[in-house]
């Protein structure tokens, strides 16, 4: 048996990354990180009363009502619903399945103060205050209309095996052509997730051999449908984080943060894309 001394030796030898890189930075709630496991939690908290996923979409909606509940008196007025929508909102956006917010202030708290209106005056006079179950049950119908939403052919980039490869192609297209479209978010989403796997040092940002790690994982996409090489060469790969490294200055950093990965792989798939299209490469 270990003893404290010899463990502490233990973790000592070991190194930081290699002891934390086991641990999963999602927890167990997948639905919060996975579009597909969102789109069956959503499905079953809406359509199945006694479900597991409905205690937790009740406990999320509550919560989240709570938190906007300053003074603590089970109320909440026009301005604190607008922050409880941006809130329950966050999560469906990342994924494509909410509107991403592009009005200002005022214009988005006219359009929720309707929504409020309503709300407040739907069980009998106008109170200017609503209580949690009025959000409850509005917040349940609205997601269940949500879901009709998704596209035809929608893909889940971190499920590869759930479509095809022509499937990916259209998706992966306007993902990348289209700022505001529903695949662009989705997009977002996945690549933040394999970003966060692959940033052992939780610093929201990658060193090189972490940067390999991450390329490797963006490229089992379109590897799983012979879209990518096998392989790549340690030059290619040094040129790329070379390209994104993080400066300051004249001065290199040594890591490459989400923000310019992301930004560059747009660029680089919207030229693949086009090249594939044009009938110059077969590899994205």
């Amino acid at each position: 048996m270990l003893t404290i001394a010899s463990r502490g030796r233990l973790a000592a030898i070991v190194p930081r990354a290699a002891r934390s890189f086991a641990a999963s930075p999602w927890g167990t709630d997948h639905w919060r990180h996975d579009k597909q496991e969102f789109i069956t939690w959503v499905r079953r908290a809406v359509k199945e009363d006694t479900s597991r996923e409905r205690r937790e979409f009740y406990g999320f909606c509550a919560l989240s009502f709570g938190d906007v509940d300053t003074d603590k008196d089970g109320f909440i007025n026009v301005r604190q619903f607008d922050r409880l929508l941006e809130t329950v909102a966050a999560t469906p956006r990342r994924f494509g399945l909410a509107p991403q917010s592009t009005l200002n202030y005022e214009d988005r708290l006219a359009q929720h103060k309707a929504l409020f209106d309503r709300l407040d005056t739907a069980g009998g006079p106008a109170r200017g205050v609503i209580a949690m179950d009025q959000f409850v049950d509005w917040a349940t119908d609205h997601l269940l209309e949500r879901l009709e939403h998704i596209p035809e052919g929608d893909v889940s980039l971190l499920h590869p095996e759930n479509y095809t490869q022509q499937q990916y192609l259209d998706f992966i297209e306007v993902a990348v052509n289209d700022k505001t479209s529903y695949h662009r978010s989705s997009f977002y989403n996945f690549m933040l997730n394999i970003f966060v796997e692959s940033d052992e040092s939780c610093s929201g940002r990658v060193n090189r051999a972490q940067f390999e790690a991450l390329l490797t994982r963006a490229a089992m996409v379109p590897r799983h449908f012979g879209l990518a090489p096998p392989e790549v060469d340690k030059a290619t790969r040094d040129k790329m984080f070379k390209d994104i490294e993080l400066r300051r200055g004249d001065q290199r950093t040594g890591f490459v943060t989400f923000r310019k990965f992301y930004e560059w792989s747009i660029d680089h798939i919207a030229e693949l894309i086009r090249l594939h299209k044009a009938g110059k490469v077969k590899a994205l």
